[in-house]
């Protein structure tokens, strides 16, 4: 395949269009039963674009890209093009300008990837200094993971003077819209009759999951959504949830899900390191048999920290341990939470349950099924706000039944990885 003749900056933004497979008959026949034309929204700002668009059903993914010449928000390209029949339901987007660069690029060949497959692209794009970025569409011609398309192109390239021009209209028309209002209020001037107010319509952004993400990843992926990453802090080792990777965020501010304007900084606060605060084991101490005082003793001078939690049980006298998490035996760094289960005795009038098995659910759903039914969650200290999956609970379910009111003690893994959904230089 022929390099394009196009240059284009180093860095750019490529949509590279991955085939999803051929649309059958049945899907032809809904695309066609359903009617929905793709509009034109080139030149349009992303709002506009944005309105217009879900109006028709899309949920169209944006992409940003500076570009020295294309106004800041406006949309420079769009996929499916303009014209055609396209479905809700199969990914759409739009490629909208950041405006100018605050850095000096330098022009680099724009490779023609159609025809590869996903990861020959990318790798090429990336090569030649480029940002590949993935979407997949039903394609006729191409098959499954083959490339039918690439924003921009040779087409698209040749026709940015056009997305200039209109653009340029946009910004003439704001002028005289804007004189026509200053006329209007020079001649109304005597009436004192104000003029009639101008809705701001303000498109606001979705803060990303950037659980469990890298400092680095984490910016990427705010740069990504055009958001920028606000002030950064490690928690200390007794505040780091367990589990997470010293380095990865576990906490966002605002938090995941909330809507905020463009640009706005977003804080992190990343895992601490406890091997590196301290790197010394402790053994942790069997408490079974133990009253309270005897539980506190155990732990003075172990460089660890107790977390008592009060339940009823029908074998275990007031004021005694019932259970312990993590177990007695096992090593934990120093300055760790062990939950240790007091027992307040058996209650006036007892009601035993079958427990469940709550391990491999997301956090929030265990909780949410002990709660229904009548039993207290404990999560380690530092860990109450996790994210993630159980991968332990003591008591175990299916050994006994236990009391309406009992304790049970969740360890929960936090997740790793979370998925993007718009992308900004």
């Amino acid at each position: 395949m022929a390099e394009f003749t196009h240059t284009v900056p180093s860095g750019s933004r490529i949509v590279v269009v991955v085939s999803s497979g051929p649309m059958d008959e049945d899907f032809r026949s809904k695309l066609e039963a359903d009617n929905i034309t793709m509009p034109e929204v080139l030149g349009k700002s992303q709002g506009v674009a944005l309105e217009e668009l879900s109006d028709l059903g899309f949920k169209p993914r944006v992409i940003y890209d500076y570009n020295d010449d294309i106004v800041k928000g406006a949309v420079m390209d769009q996929h499916p093009q303009a014209g055609v029949l396209a479905s809700p339901e199969l990914e759409s987007l739009l490629l909208v300008s950041s405006g100018p660069s605050i850095n000096e690029r330098v022009q680099v060949n724009l490779p023609d990837v159609v025809g590869m497959n996903e990861a020959e692209a990318t790798a090429k794009l990336k090569d030649a200094g480029l940002s590949p970025q993935i979407v997949h569409y039903k394609s006729s011609e191409f098959p499954k993971g083959i490339v039918s398309a690439q924003i921009p192109d040779t087409a698209s390239l040749v026709a940015t003077p056009e997305v200039k021009s209109k653009v340029a209209w946009v910004i003439i028309g704001i002028i005289i819209v804007g004189l026509l209002a200053l006329g209007y209020f020079i001649n109304d001037r005597m009436n004192l009759t104000p003029p009639p107010p101008v809705e701001t319509v303000v498109t606001q952004v979705t803060i990303p999951s950037l659980i469990g993400l890298s400092e680095d990843e984490a910016g990427i992926e705010l740069q990504k959504a055009g958001l920028s990453v606000g002030q950064v802090s490690t928690a200390d080792a007794a505040d780091t949830p367990v589990g997470a990777t010293p380095g990865t965020v576990i906490t966002t501010t605002p938090a995941a899900g909330e809507e905020v304007l463009p640009g706005s900084p977003v804080s992190l606060i990343l895992a601490g390191d406890a091997a590196a605060e301290a790197a010394t084991l402790v053994t942790i101490p069997d408490v079974a048999g133990k009253n309270e005082d005897e539980v506190n003793a155990l732990f003075e001078g172990l460089n660890l920290r107790v977390n008592l939690v009060r339940g009823p049980d029908l074998n275990v006298p007031e004021n005694y341990a019932i259970a312990q998490s993590p177990a007695a035996g096992s090593e934990a760094v120093t300055d760790s939470v062990v939950v240790v289960v007091i027992s307040t005795g058996t209650p006036p009038d007892p009601v035993l349950i079958d427990l469940v098995d709550v391990t491999g659910l997301p956090v929030s759903e265990a909780m949410t099924k002990l709660q229904e039914m009548g039993l207290v969650v404990t999560l380690p200290l530092g860990d109450e706000a996790a994210s993630g999956t159980v991968v332990k609970q003591t008591p175990v379910a299916g050994a006994n039944q236990v009391l309406v009111g009992s304790v049970v003690i969740l360890e929960v893994e936090t997740p790793t990885t979370a998925p993007a959904t718009t992308t900004a230089p």
